[in-house]
């Protein structure tokens, strides 16, 4: 099988959705279903924090989903005709500067969210029969909010995760009509910058396009120390997220050429995908006191958890940034070592992942991605120590984490009492 073509079971031999890159199974079997543990975690968190308080919840997320306004912003918010003198182009020329553009270059535009301008993007600029070679990291997937449009398109998709493998299919197949990188996954897994530097270096023709899907750009940013997304190389598109290590509200942050903006911004307004007022002012605040030194600290916090937990695990724990990641696959593997279970377990990796994240979230209050994660967020149990990873501590994390797998171990072939514990009923 070459290195383009999807594997179509994983370790287990479930077979694997194309489009997602997971196993569905048999109670997380599509988007419906994992909405319904989406909204489940937060009815948890809801409810944890009306009766034990805001602090009983730590938030191990990487994220920060909040409105990001100030008192004094709030009285220009009451309709749009404050909000167009005060706040209307006040943050486009932050994005700019956020994402390392040039604004003699590129111009801006905020998205409700990063997957929303994935959309839209790509089903603007491929057509049917265009092909798109993509780069991913080794061990991750480029974005399902990337895939799924591309195929909505009708265009030819192949994934590599080496850069030798896409250059020798970029000799044999020619330019591309569009190059898409994904520098780092939602497993948390990274491109080496060298290889995203070949990758953008590639000889194109007049018609290729390269997009950057930099939804974790912060993170590169403060942990891997790298350049902001248009001083990496030549890029046409990009977008990166208002929340993922920085201080939200949920958005994506979309640069690009100015004629490309242009016509694909045209669908955002139609389809109304723009931030709106609140967010669009939050997300000015957020770039506007992005720190990557806050990354940094998370790093460091995670690296001494990194040390614990490979002592536990070897190394199926591995450093997702800032942060500890275990693939849902490895997790379903030492649960059922746990339990004694062979063969063919009942549950795949999303749902092993899930399980874990709900246990942590329901017993030690700890949220993690895993129980509030969007249909299509890959399945890993990751552990990002931005924001409270410090005021949790990591003997507490790795005990919670020990714990949850545990409680894996004892439904990890008992479908009933895992659906249970994934969707409440």
């Amino acid at each position: 099988m070459s290195e383009a073509a999807n594997p179509a079971t994983d370790r287990f031999g479930h077979s694997i959705d194309a489009i997602v890159g997971y196993a569905r199974g048999t109670i997380l079997k599509g988007t419906d279903e994992e909405v319904q543990r989406m909204i489940r975690a937060r009815h948890m968190v809801g409810n944890r924090v009306r009766t034990q308080g805001k602090d009983s919840i730590y938030d191990l997320s990487g994220m920060n989903r909040g409105a990001g306004l100030t008192e004094d912003e709030v009285p220009h918010l009451t309709s749009h005709v404050p909000f167009f003198e005060r706040f209307e182009g006040k943050t486009e020329p932050l994005a700019l500067k956020h994402m390392g553009a040039d604004p003699q270059r590129h111009t801006a535009l905020i998205v409700n969210r990063v997957s929303a301008a994935n959309f839209i993007a790509l089903t603007t600029i491929l057509k049917p029969g265009d092909k798109v070679l993509a780069l991913a990291p080794a061990g991750g997937t480029c974005h399902p909010s990337t895939v799924r449009p591309i195929s909505m398109a009708g265009a030819v998709f192949e994934q590599f995760h080496s850069i030798d493998a896409l250059e020798q299919a970029w000799q044999k197949q020619g330019p591309p009509r569009l190059l898409l990188i994904t520098p780092i996954s939602a497993s948390k897994r990274h491109i080496d910058l060298a290889d995203v530097k070949r990758a953008l270096a590639l000889p194109r023709a007049a018609h290729t396009l390269a997009y950057m899907d930099d939804a974790h750009m912060a993170s590169r940013v403060g942990f891997f120390r790298e350049p902001r997304t248009f001083e990496v190389g030549d890029i046409d598109l990009a977008v990166c997220s208002a929340d993922k290590h920085v201080a939200g509200p949920r958005a994506g942050v979309f640069v690009g050429r100015p004629d490309l903006v242009e016509q694909i911004g045209s669908r955002i307004y139609e389809l109304g995908l723009e931030a709106q007022a609140g967010q669009y002012v939050g997300v000015a605040n957020a770039l506007r006191n992005f720190d990557p030194e806050v990354i940094r600290q998370a790093g460091e916090v995670a690296k001494q958890l990194l040390e614990v937990m490979q002592g536990q695990y070897g190394t199926k724990a591995y450093q997702g940034g800032p942060g500890v990641s275990m693939s849902g696959d490895d997790v379903l593997g030492i649960a059922m070592e746990q339990s004694g279970a062979k063969g063919k377990p009942k549950l795949v990796a999303v749902e092993a992942a899930g399980l874990v994240a709900m246990e942590m979230l329901g017993q030690d209050g700890i949220l993690t991605i895993g129980a509030v994660s969007m249909p299509g967020s890959a399945p890993v149990v990751r552990l990002m120590m931005y924001p409270d990873g410090a005021r949790l501590g990591i003997e507490r994390i790795a005990a919670s984490v020990e714990n949850a797998i545990s409680k894996l171990a004892e439904v990890v072939n008992d479908v009933d009492a895992a659906r249970e514990k994934l969707l409440g009923a």
